[in-house]
This record gives structure tokens, C-alpha cells and sequence, in this order.
């Protein structure tokens, strides 16, 4: 094998049949779209990844909770013996290809990007669940149609479906996919809040690190305690509940398994703090997973006469396309809302800044501050929080580096140390 670095490529394609894409690489690029246009096959890491692992394949995608959503499956499987190994576009498990050489599984949960599928052509899972889409990845696809008919690629191709799929039927790219595996020969199981579905979620309550939820399935109302608070992770369990039950799982493993989960880093994580308020730190960062976490903390902070502080960033390239209507959305969810600046791969901070505050202030809600720097942000809503309050760091979750510039310079930046470190806890 012979490694080239620079150039475009297009010297090193020569007569390529098959031409392997990284997820990160888009289609524009000369040599994936020269290969396009003389027709050689263009195949998605991931799938390669699938064809060399050779064990049963559960793939989980969505716009918003997909890690949660996938964490949660990988426990309900492993509670039943199946000893998975959790892979894909993920912060918590290595590339699917990555997988295969380490020897084969018992099974596999994978997270899936659209960027991961938009090329499939024999992908084909065991099982696969769909949470949601909402507007994201814009800078990369062409439209929504287009970033929704990358995700259709794990479900429907052609004649071909995913034997079982557990779908949100509150959206409609969900039902739309309901319909379309059955059609196929597939067996469709729908969730959500909404009625008509398979599984529904009637009743959900939470506090600070617990939740408790009701659901209606098809052989009778089902109680589920979970770590996970909010109505957005409701709708994960139940998703996972309704994948296993179409597995046959035993149903109070699966319950159990749901309930000793323990939260995905950086998703609604708690930061303990020597103080009289909480801080949670979460990745939201695209309009409708930043309106669920923050509505998710708006009812913890009603209950007990608080207020909400929210630290808001957006990550990646992101802020042309979603910028303004995230700004929007956590100023009026927000009683206080610090708007500042983040680079995750040294695109300019202040582009997705200037985003943010042109929607903020247009928006009527909380008062608003603005700062490019991610520490005197949340240095800024830590010394305005008053007993009772909740602090909410939103955009960066777990991620533990900030790109400095485009040609790779990063410093340490972890928002939960950056707390632990102001508050000396």
C-alpha cells in the first residue's frame, strides 16, 4: 500500500474501480467527485467497516440523541448477553472499521451520520432506530431533503429495508420511514408522544439526574425509571424499549437496563459545584436540541423559584445556516444568556458569535451579554447565579480541546473543569 499527502488526488486515482470515503470528506472534493463522474464505486467507511465485521448490527441515527439513544441500546444488549461493542460516528467507541481489527463481536450498536451513509449501497443492519431531524449539517448537504435522504439510506434502498426499524412518529421524516420499511416487508414499530403510535409516551416527570416515565405498549402501560431527565430522553428510552421488545428481550432486562444506564458524558451531564445552584453542561447546539435541554431546565427551575443562566456556542461551520435561530431560541428560554465565541476545527469564532447574536437579539427573553472567550463566558454566568439558579453550558459537551486555528494549534478547554476550576470544587 502507498500513502500520498497534499494534492488533490486526482494523480493517484489512475484506474480505481472503488474509491473508500472517510465521513469527514465531502463529495465536492476532486477526487471523489472525479471518481463520481467516471462512475468507480463510491463506498462510505462505514460500510466497508460493516462488511468486516461479521455481527448482527444495530445502527441508531437522528439529528439530536443519537449517543444517548445508542448508549442506551448497548446496555439493553449487553444486559441480555449479547456483549456489544459500541462504534461509529462517535465520541465514545472507535470507527466500525477500527472494530474489525480487533476480532469479531458478539454484536455491534452504531452511531450513523448522515455523512456515514450517504453513499450506501449494501449496508444492511439488523435493526436501526431514527429519532428525529432537524436542521444541522446544512454547510454540508444541500437542503434538508438532501440531509434527509442521506439518513433514509440505513432504513430503505430500492426493494431492500431494514428488517426491524423503531421510529419516532412525532416527526414526520419518521412516519414517512414507518411507511416506507413496511411497505418493503419490514417490520415498523413507531414511538413518540403523539397518539396512534406503537409505543407512546403518557406520562413523563424528572428532578436533576432521574426521570420516571409512563408508557403505553401494545400489551398495556409499561413504568421505567431512567438517569436521564427530560422529555427529549424520555423519547430515547422509549425508542430503545420499543427495539427490544421487537427483538424479543426479555422485558424486565430490558427495564432494568434502561434504568442502570448512566447519562453519555456531556449530555445533560451534572458538574458537582461547592455552591447553591446546579450546573449542567450539554452539547446542544442546533435550534431544537437547545430548545429541549433548556425547556428540560426551565421546569427543574420553575419548580423550585429559580432562575436559568445559559452559556451558549455553536460548534463547526454551523452558524451561516442554524446560527440565528439558536440564538433566538436560548434567549427565550434564558433568564440570563451569555452568547460567546468556539472554534471545534479553527473556523473563526466570531462568525458563529456574530450568528448567534443576530437572532438573540431579535428574540424576547432573558438579558443578554456577549464575550468571545469560552472561560469568561462561563466565569460570567457562574458569578451571577444565586441560590436556586441552574447554569446551563451549552455547545461543546464533552469536547476537551479548542482549535486555536485552521491548521491545527488547540488548547485544553473542558467546560466541566473550567467549572469545577471557578468554583473550586
Amino acid at each position: 500500500m502507498e500513502t500520498y499527502l497534499g494534492g488533490d488526488g486526482l494523480a493517484v486515482l489512475g484506474e480505481a474501480r472503488t474509491v473508500v470515503k472517510s465521513p469527514g470528506v465531502p463529495p465536492e472534493i476532486p477526487v471523489v467527485a472525479e471518481a463520481l463522474r467516471r462512475g468507480a464505486a463510491l463506498i462510505d467507511e462505514l460500510e466497508i467497516g460493516w462488511h468486516l465485521v461479521p455481527a448482527p448490527t444495530v445502527g441508531v441515527t437522528g439529528t439530536n440523541g443519537k449517543s444517548t439513544t445508542s448508549a442506551l441500546c448497548e446496555g439493553v444488549l449487553r444486559a441480555n448477553g449479547f456483549e456489544p461493542v459500541l462504534a461509529g460516528n462517535t465520541e465514545f467507541g472507535p470507527p466500525l472499521t477500527e472494530v474489525a481489527l480487533q476480532g469479531p463481536p458478539a454484536s455491534v450498536v452504531v452511531e450513523v451520520s448522515s455523512y456515514q451513509v450517504e453513499f450506501a449501497r449494501a449496508l444492511a443492519v439488523d435493526g436501526a432506530i431514527f429519532t428525529n431531524l432537524t436542521p444541522d449539517h446544512l454547510n454540508r448537504h444541500a437542503d434538508m431533503e438532501a440531509y434527509a435522504a442521506a439518513k433514509r439510506r440505513l432504513f430503505v434502498r430500492g426493494d431492500w429495508c431494514v428488517p426491524l426499524a423503531a421510529l419516532n412518529a412525532d416527526d414526520p421524516r419518521g412516519r414517512q420511514l414507518a411507511t416506507e420499511v413496511a411497505e418493503r416487508g419490514g417490520r415498523a414499530i413507531t414511538y413518540g408522544f403523539g397518539e396512534g403510535v406503537d409505543y407512546r409516551v403518557a406520562r413523563c416527570s424528572w428532578g436533576l439526574q432521574e426521570a420516571e416515565l409512563e408508557v403505553e405498549a401494545p400489551d398495556g402501560r409499561v413504568v421505567l425509571q431512567t438517569t436521564l431527565p427530560g422529555e427529549h430522553n424520555a423519547g430515547n428510552a422509549t425508542a430503545v424499549l420499543a427495539l427490544a421488545d421487537g427483538l424479543g428481550l426479555p422485558r424486565q432486562a430490558t427495564l432494568q437496563a434502561l434504568s442502570g444506564t448512566a447519562p453519555v458524558p456531556g449530555r445533560f451531564e451534572r458538574v458537582e459545584v461547592d455552591r447553591p445552584f446546579d450546573v449542567i453542561v450539554d452539547y446542544a447546539y442546533t435550534r431544537a436540541s437547545v430548545g429541549r435541554v433548556l425547556e428540560t431546565g426551565r421546569r427543574l427551575v420553575r419548580e423550585r423559584g429559580g432562575r436559568l443562566l445559559t452559556v451558549q456556542a455553536l460548534v463547526g461551520r454551523t452558524g451561516p445556516h442554524i446560527g440565528a435561530e439558536v440564538g433566538a431560541r436560548a434567549r427565550e428560554l434564558s433568564d440570563h444568556l451569555v452568547l460567546c465565541g468556539s472554534s471545534y476545527r479553527g473556523e473563526p469564532r466570531l462568525v458563529n458569535l456574530a450568528e448567534l447574536a443576530k437572532g438573540a437579539r431579535g428574540a424576547v427573553g432573558g438579558t443578554l451579554e456577549l464575550t468571545i472567550g469560552r472561560r469568561e463566558a462561563i466565569a460570567m454566568a457562574l458569578d451571577r447565579a444565586r441560590p436556586g439558579d441552574l447554569v446551563m453550558i451549552l455547545g461543546r459537551g464533552p469536547t476537551s480541546r479548542e482549535a486555536t486555528d485552521w491548521r491545527g494549534g488547540f488548547v485544553e478547554m473542558d467546560d466541566r473543569q473550567i467549572v469545577r476550576e471557578l468554583t473550586g470544587s
